[in-house]
């Protein structure tokens, strides 16, 4: 009987934890989310079979997971610049075929043109946000992280980047 209270109790401390990531992303990214260039993520491919949005959204549900867990251990994490920063860390991907040379070079280049598309966006974004878009590519490109937020970002990026990948080469068998 007590085993099953726990696990309802579980399941309905994640829920109230979804919805409360929800309503983070909600508030720090609404802008964003209303944006043109957003609504527009919906119909730009990533990572071969997906979209920048969903690439995107994945990458938020990500980066706010890892930003709980460590929150829930005494981090000090500024769930606004991370929501904003991963919101707008591939809105430089739009377009990438008139932008950028080729694939290999939206790579190194996109993280600017993002950066510059999340001040427009986001006219008050602060510098530690803008350095996360700039540096989200670490280590193919930019630099090193510096701050929780950044590592986040990347970890967050690349994590989500991989699931692309399979959901790809799953679907390739």
């Amino acid at each position: 009987m007590m085993e099953m209270y726990e696990e309802e109790k579980q399941e309905l401390e994640e829920r109230v934890e979804e919805k409360e990531v929800c309503r983070a992303i909600l508030q720090h990214g609404k802008d964003i989310l209303k944006s043109d260039i957003f609504k527009e993520t919906a119909f730009e491919t990533h990572h071969l079979h997906g979209t920048v949005l969903e690439h995107t959204l994945n990458v938020c549900i990500v980066c706010m997971w890892l930003c709980r867990q460590l929150k829930n251990r005494g981090a000090k994490i500024n769930e606004k610049d991370l929501i904003q920063a991963a919101l707008c860390h591939d809105l430089g991907m739009v377009g990438r075929e008139s932008k950028y040379k080729d694939r290999l070079n939206s790579w190194g280049d996109h993280p600017k043109e993002s950066m510059r598309i999340a001040k427009e966006l986001v006219p008050d974004l602060s510098e530690e946000a803008a350095d996360m878009i700039l540096n989200h590519m670490w280590p193919i490109s930019g630099s090193m992280p510096r701050s929780n937020e950044a590592m986040i970002l990347c970890i967050g990026d690349k994590y989500a980047s991989m699931a692309d990948w399979a959901t790809w080469l799953t679907r390739q068998r």
